[in-house]
């Protein structure tokens, strides 16, 4: 089967899901939406999307198009797997250890051990990155933040 084809009924399917999670939690309108209005517009978008995929698949020549093995070739694992395991760390230790400690230590492994860049580099990105956005949702948008063990 061609990877296009396959990738489209897989977004389809990710994009109904969040229709019908978006309705559970109730779209409301326009005017006022519910908390779920956005999640239920991006999968609307989503499963657009997935559709004019899977129908463009059948315009293209057909030596244009991939085979879903062909995609499979000469794949490393390694980072896709470590950036996995990492974000997995992160959500299991935000509410434990808090929004502040945990996004920089999260940042910092994924730009020292991932990406490979100097110690020098990875601390400054992590630090800035995640004080400015504790400043952007915390401070400015007040919005609720886990504290873990810092509690100011």
């Amino acid at each position: 089967m061609q990877a296009e084809r396959v990738g489209s009924l897989f977004w389809f399917a990710v994009g109904l899901i969040s229709i019908y999670g978006s309705i559970g939690l109730g779209v409301g309108t326009p005017r006022e939406p519910g908390s779920g209005f956005f999640s239920f517009l991006a999968g609307c978008f989503i499963s657009l999307m997935a559709i004019l995929i899977f129908l463009q698949s059948f315009l293209r020549r057909r030596e244009l198009l991939v085979k879903l093995s062909a995609l499979w070739e000469g794949l490393r694992w390694h980072r896709p797997l470590a950036i996995s395991l990492i974000l997995v760390a992160y959500i299991l230790a935000l509410e434990k250890i808090g929004f502040l400690i945990t996004s920089f230590i999260a940042l910092f492994i994924l730009l020292k051990v991932v990406e490979n860049l100097s110690w020098v580099k990875a601390i400054l990105i992590s630090v800035l990155a995640s004080g400015v956005s504790y400043l952007i949702f915390n401070v400015c948008l007040k919005a609720t933040l886990p504290r873990g063990i810092l509690y100011f």
